[in-house]
């Protein structure tokens, strides 16, 4: 008897592994739209979302997961998509600006698509062309990115936009007591679209353009406009950027040299085809700080990050 129990325990065991190994992992597919904005979130087990890798290109994004999965999604999505075993293809009806980023609590896989307004971002590049040309400093333009309801990288309690946003104050307000002129795109939790920004810098034909985001990693991360070799024929150099390539590389060699010599850390460069720094009349850098998941933004770090910036625009000529 005892034989035959055994015998049977084990014809389950050997049923219950394949069936137990063949479950798959259940992933939630949501979205939300606001205005021109698309929110995509992917949300399952950490372990699993953490693995997805993320890979985009101006229509499409392609999500290639460690293991088959079951994907549930709400009805009606406002785009085609395609999943396979291990695999999930959404194809876009028009050229957007996608960034990503993954959350804990729950794990989530977070896709932001900004619809592109080319309408109105060739308009801006137009009255910027059209303006008589000033002989004397125009100032600085300080854009703290993301804002209202797009909150860019969320992490507990803290915000992308929100320290984006304390960090250009407060950048401002130190320029303007060394006695710089210094223009906000926003001064408090707003949303801003990004014809609207490129408007706003185009029209004060500025000295400097700033633009401050979280990355998604412990590094300093610095955007410069990239030139056709570097991949922007997708979202090429508009001509009042072009005569300004040269001294935006300048500028974020000047930054780069001033966050290593306070941080005493690596500096990723990156030329990449971002539809603002590739349209405003200036020279432009985007500045992407480390990951609140990471580093602590007290107001000795805020500080110090404050303090780099500005030896770097002196150090520019500005």
């Amino acid at each position: 008897m005892n034989k035959i129990l055994a015998l049977l325990l084990a014809i389950s065991l050997l049923i219950a592994v394949p069936i137990a190994a063949q479950k798959k992992k259940v992933v939630l597919l949501k979205f939300n739209k606001q205005d021109s904005l698309l929110r995509v979130v992917f949300e399952g087990e950490e372990t699993f979302i953490n693995k997805i890798k993320v890979t985009t290109s101006s229509s499409q994004i392609k999500m290639e997961f460690p293991e088959p999965f079951d994907l549930k999604s709400q009805k009606d999505l406002p785009f085609e998509i395609i999943p396979s075993e291990k695999v999930v293809v959404i194809n876009l009806k028009e050229k957007v600006e996608i960034k990503f980023f993954k959350l804990s609590g729950p794990a989530r896989l977070v896709l932001d698509i900004q619809k592109r307004e080319p309408q109105a971002e060739k308009q801006a590049e137009k009255q910027s062309e059209q303006q008589t040309p000033v002989t004397q400093a125009r100032g600085i333009v300080i854009d703290a990115g993301h804002g209202g309801y797009d909150f860019g990288i969320a992490y507990e309690n803290l915000n992308e936009k929100d320290i984006s946003l304390a960090l250009a104050r407060e950048l401002g307000a130190v320029l303007s007591k060394k006695g710089k002129k210094v223009f906000l795109i926003r001064k408090a939790d707003q949303y801003v679209s990004l014809s609207d920004r490129i408007h706003f810098v185009n029209q004060r034909s500025p000295d400097l353009f700033i633009s401050l985001h979280a990355s998604m990693s412990r590094n300093f991360i610095l955007y410069e406009p990239a030139s056709d070799e570097q991949g922007s024929n997708d979202y090429s150099i508009a001509s009042s950027q072009k005569k300004y390539a040269g001294k935006s590389k300048v500028l974020s060699d000047s930054i780069e040299k001033a966050i290593k010599d306070e941080f005493k850390d690596e500096v990723i460069r990156r030329g990449m085809p971002l539809p603002l720094l590739h349209s405003v009349g200036a020279p432009g850098v985007f500045i992407e700080y480390p990951s609140p998941k990471i580093v602590s933004y007290d107001q000795q770090m805020k500080t110090r990050l404050i303090h780099s910036i500005i030896q770097g625009i002196l150090a520019y000529g500005f």
